[in-house]
């Protein structure tokens, strides 16, 4: 019996023993751990990709990271299936409402996304945040009324064209000292397999990134826009930001449809199965490593630290290839002052958002003085459209009454408001202003 006992005993300790041994070997060297982190997080490498791509011409910096090896197989899935390389719906709900028609479309558009949930907090112009801030001030609110911003397409700067940022250089820095982290145990003890690793990661992260389809996805809109757009979170909402395509930007509306730019062609989908292929030869020959190998996990550790800082940071509009010019800001306590400042800067403008601002309808008052304005702005219209015919006939043009004008002071205001009164005046004056620029 008690050689029975003594012989347990030894058993127990020897498997004690070897599994001490095994549990200090991995941590020595964690090879198994490393197929393992190159299966987790492919969303995050997809969210990097959708922040870098779109440049015509520079390698889209998305480093060799954990992650890599479970996006491939997703993308593979989309060339079998929806045919979208992009993610499948922006971070942010939104509309995208044309002006001065109003009709509203549901945005679908990742970058118009990111554009609007990176404004307040980006690219929001120091004159919008004063007058916003002196509002809410005088409100004694953190959140009332509606804050509407107008911004034109940049003349100076190619639509369509990202504009290199600290996240684009810090991308090829990063990808640079992986490769000198994982020359160390060549120099120093001449195992070059982690560097050999390594090289080949980024090469296929970077092939994988600036596939043409990504840029095709992410500008599946027609281009020098003359339109005007209103991009905002919907009723409810604190700012609307209005976007003038001033004959050389984007078509938001197209590019708030997100229907184009499908894997259409079948080099992209060749080219997405051979990427899949070659990382997954990769990540067999990953777990074959057995020494050195936390030089390798420090490799992937910091590409994945940073492709976590590209998926969420925040950019601006240039960077999204959408560069814009801030022209003006209307805010004010309540929503639909706001709309009737807007109106009377831009015409119709202000209009195409109420039914979106004011779902249930408008108030008799309200309505009134709405259906005054656009009579108003279709007089103008027909006045200038009638003097270009004059003049394009060379005839002299006839003096006639500004009938908007008076259409809208001849009882304008409701209940003979003098809050009303003036703002409708304004959108007389903004009016003729505005109509000046067909003549």
């Amino acid at each position: 019996m008690p050689a029975l006992t003594s012989g347990i005993f030894a058993r127990t300790l020897s498997v004690s023993t070897s599994t001490a041994e095994e549990s200090r070997s991995q941590w020595r060297n964690p090879s198994d751990i490393l197929s393992l982190l190159l299966l987790v997080g492919g969303e995050v490498i997809q969210q990097s990709i959708a922040q870098l791509s779109g440049h015509p011409s520079l390698p889209t910096p998305v480093v060799f990271s954990f992650g890599w090896v479970a996006y491939t197989f997703k993308a593979l899935l989309s060339a079998a299936g929806d045919n979208r390389l992009m993610p499948p719906a922006p971070d942010l709900q939104s509309v995208v409402i044309n002006a001065p028609h109003g009709h509203v479309r549901t945005n679908q558009s990742w970058v118009l996304g990111r554009l609007l949930r990176d404004y307040e907090h980006c690219w929001m112009p120091e004159p919008v945040k004063r007058e916003l801030e002196a509002m809410l001030k005088r409100a004694q609110s953190p959140k009332a009324g509606l804050c509407i911003a107008i911004f034109e397409a940049d003349p100076k700067r190619e639509a369509g064209r990202p504009v290199s940022d600290w996240l684009i250089v810090t991308g090829y820095v990063v990808a640079v000292l992986q490769i000198a982290i994982a020359a160390v145990p060549w120099i120093v003890w001449g195992e070059w397999e982690i560097f050999a690793i390594t090289v080949c990661g980024t090469v296929l992260a970077f092939s994988t990134a600036s596939l043409p389809q990504w840029r095709s996805e992410r500008y599946a809109c027609r281009r020098n826009s003359t339109g005007t757009v209103v991009l905002t979170r919907g009723n409810g909402a604190q700012h609307a930001i209005v976007i003038q395509g001033n004959g050389c930007g984007l078509n938001l509306e197209d590019l708030a449809g997100a229907t184009g730019g499908g894997l259409k062609s079948l080099i992209t989908r060749t080219a997405i199965a051979v990427l899949s292929c070659l990382w997954v030869g990769l990540l067999i020959t990953v777990s074959g490593i057995k020494e050195k190998t936390w030089f390798a996990v420090a490799v992937g550790a910091i590409g994945m630290l940073f492709s976590i800082v590209v998926a969420g940071a925040p950019r601006k509009p240039e960077a999204f290839g959408v560069p814009l010019v801030y022209k003006a800001v209307c805010v004010e306590s309540r929503t639909m002052e706001t709309l009737k400042k807007v109106e009377g800067l831009y015409p119709g403008v202000g209009r195409s958002m109420t039914a979106t601002f004011f779902p249930g309808g408008l108030r008799d008052a309200d309505a009134k003085w709405w259906a005054k304005s656009k009579k108003a702005v279709k007089a103008a219209e027909r006045e200038k459209r009638s003097e270009m015919r004059w003049r394009q006939n060379g005839d002299a043009v006839p003096k006639q009454r500004n009938l908007s004008v008076d259409g809208l002071k001849r009882g304008s205001g409701p209940n003979g408001s003098t809050n009303d009164q003036n703002l409708l005046e304004s959108a007389t004056h903004k009016t003729e202003l505005a109509n000046n620029e067909y003549s």
